[in-house]
């Protein structure tokens, strides 16, 4: 709403092609409490980047789990125990439901490949008109994984399927990021502590991969 107002008062100054308006949240302010407000802004054609930050729960306030939380992650509001497995729910498919606003660009990116943020960030702000890209951040203190293979961590969130880079222009899938020879997902989730008590569990492991074999077929990784 704020962004909103930013830009249609810098419209009303003719500032616009001097001044890029630039919105930032996290997955949570992006994906729940803030759904209605972005879709009321891609709805009404402003020309505002939206950027989420995904790190996947709510990480400021005590790692409860959003809509973008992935399935099986261990959260305090969706904890591991007797009769849970974690986070029961997938992916809320955000960028798809922004995309469907026909909107000139809706896009995601990781923070395990910087040039591909950087070229879809130029691209983004290059375009008129409302622009949604989403960025994978693992956070290492809810992922519970070390600092130091934060990188690591989010390449392989790629490299399995469970994090497709994909670009949509106006509601249509232009582009994805090929995987060739996607990993299995047991190389992702063994270095997070929020995916542990998967590791002994084959049935719960099988449905992950799943996850990540849908997200090959549908996009066309492969």
């Amino acid at each position: 709403a704020v962004a909103s107002g930013i830009e249609a008062a810098l419209k009303y100054l003719g500032k616009l092609d001097q001044i890029k308006v630039i919105s930032q949240a996290g997955d949570g302010g992006t994906s729940d409490i803030g759904l209605q407000a972005i879709s009321g802004m891609l709805e009404r054609g402003h020309d505002v980047l939206f950027v989420c930050y995904d790190n996947e729960a709510y990480m400021n306030t005590g790692i409860q789990r959003s809509g973008l939380t992935p399935f099986y992650a261990n959260t305090t509001t969706s904890p591991v125990g007797k009769f849970s497995s974690g986070n029961p729910r997938p992916k809320k498919p955000i960028v798809e439901i922004f995309a469907a606003h026909h909107i000139p660009y809706s896009a995601t990116a990781s923070v395990g490949n910087p040039k591909d943020v950087e070229k879809k960030v130029k691209k983004a702000l290059s375009i008129r008109g409302p622009k949604y890209l989403q960025i994978h951040a693992p956070c290492p203190l809810g992922w519970k994984s070390e600092s130091s293979q934060t990188i690591e961590v989010a390449k392989l969130a790629v490299q399995t399927g469970l994090y497709p880079l994909v670009e949509y222009e106006y509601g249509k899938l232009v582009k994805v990021m090929k995987l060739p020879a996607p990993k299995p997902i047991e190389e992702y989730l063994k270095i997070q502590g929020r995916f542990r008590h998967l590791l002994k569990n084959k049935e719960n492991l099988a449905k992950v991969q799943e996850v990540a074999n849908k997200n090959i077929e549908y996009y066309g990784l492969k």
